[in-house]
This record gives C-alpha cells, structure tokens and sequence, in this order.
C-alpha cells in the first residue's frame, strides 16, 4: 500500500516541479507563505516546513524580509581541471552565452601588477575585456580578461561573445597548459553588483588565474565574479610522503 504523502511533501513536490518544468528561473520569487497556506489549505508551520527542506536541498533562499527565492544550479568546478566556463556549464547542462561589454587594447604600464603576473614590459601591449557570462539567460559570473599582445597577436572579438579557449586552440593553434587559480570570497563593488543583478550586497566568489601554455610562459590573466550561492569548487589533495 502507498505511503499517503503529507501536505508538506505536496508543496515540496509542487515547487519543484515548477522549477524543473521551466514555470520559474532562478532569482524568480515564489508565492508568500501566506499565498501558500490559500492555495494548500495548510497551516502556516507546513509551509514553513516545506521551504525549510526546499532551502535545504538548495532549490530556494529565503531572504528575511523579502520572501523566497529561486536558486539556480549549482556548478562544481573541479580544481586540477582547466576548463573554459561554456566547457564545466555545458557539463551541468547549462546554456551558456558570453555578452561583451568592454574591449581595449591598453599599454601594460597602465596594469603594473598585470604587467608582473603575464611577465611584460612597460611599452607591450595587452587585450582588455570584460564579459558577461549567462547561464540559460540569467547573469552568473563577470569576467575581467588580460591577454598578452605579444603571445596573442590577433583577437577577433567576434568569438569573445562564444568560447575563448576554443577561439584559441583551434582558431590561434595555441596549446594551452595549466592555470594558476587562487578562489577567495569578497564583497562586489557597485559595477559587480549591477552587472550580476544583485538586488542587496552579499559575497561573491572570486576566481583568479594566470593561464599558461605549454612552453610554461603565462599569456591571460583574468578576474572572475561569481554568484555565490551558485558554484561549488572541489579539489582533492593527496598526503606526500616524508
């Protein structure tokens, strides 16, 4: 005999499905608890109880104040992995898009530290841009990109809104190697914010990394903002001998 499902559950169940069926996106904000306890017939403590496990299992955030919200997927980035963002959101089943928003060619004594970690002198040159990046639509991360002039010549921007590791391998013949990346969590500044269409300020998570190729000389530097409550990073590390 099936188990009768309780109220909670039939909550629970609709929101999900609301959410896997495309009715609401992330950032999307669900019904009050008020509005729930109309629509189910349910005491105010069952609503709560089924947003508590919603929250829990990261299809929600409950906002004081302001209600519930939508989550997105969450993306892993698995650490030793030297992934382009289109390659790990692909992964996730993410459709992905890159908008342009910014591009120069700047000298590298206008980015002294720049100028260190991409190994450049005062008068070269370097590729600036800054990009969106969308995952099915919705802002997830902004992208701050420094390529050297000297190792990239030619950069057709056109392809900036697509995959730039796939511009550069196939287009360029560049043979990409590794990444050097430090994560840390920070607090946007107001053009982050708006960028990512925060409506309050909270943590993001911030990646950095030189990429290198394989003649081991470093070639971008790039910056990248995401949505916190978006991205998992997972590594593992191995114990060495003594």
């Amino acid at each position: 005999m099936a188990k009768k499902q309780l109220q909670y559950q039939k909550i629970e169940d609709y929101i999900i499905k609301q959410i896997k069926n495309g009715k609401v996106h992330r950032g999307d904000k669900l019904p009050s608890e008020n509005e729930l306890c109309a629509q189910f017939n349910v005491s105010r403590m069952t609503v709560n109880k089924a947003l508590t496990h919603l929250t829990d299992q990261e299809y929600i955030e409950r906002i004081p104040g302001k209600g519930s919200f939508v989550r997105g997927p969450r993306i892993e980035r698995k650490i030793p992995e030297m992934l382009s963002f289109s390659e790990e959101h692909r992964r996730a089943g993410i459709k992905t898009e890159a908008k342009l928003l910014h591009y120069s060619v700047i000298c590298a004594r206008e980015v002294p530290e720049i100028m260190d970690k991409l190994n450049l002198k005062e008068n070269d040159f370097i590729h600036y841009f800054i990009r969106l990046r969308l995952g099915d639509g919705k802002p997830m991360a902004v992208s701050y990109n420094y390529i050297s002039v000297i190792k990239v010549p030619y950069l057709d921007i056109t392809y900036l809104e697509k995959s730039l590791y796939q511009y550069l391998e196939e287009k360029l013949n560049l043979q990409l190697a590794y990444n050097d990346t430090t994560i840390s969590v920070v607090m946007p500044n107001k053009e982050i914010q708006k960028h990512l269409e925060m409506s309050e300020k909270r943590d993001v998570v911030l990646s950095t990394h030189i990429s290198y190729l394989t003649d081991n000389t470093p070639f971008e530097y790039t910056e990248t903002y995401y949505h916190a409550d978006q991205y998992s990073f997972r590594y593992q590390c191995y114990r060495q001998e003594k």
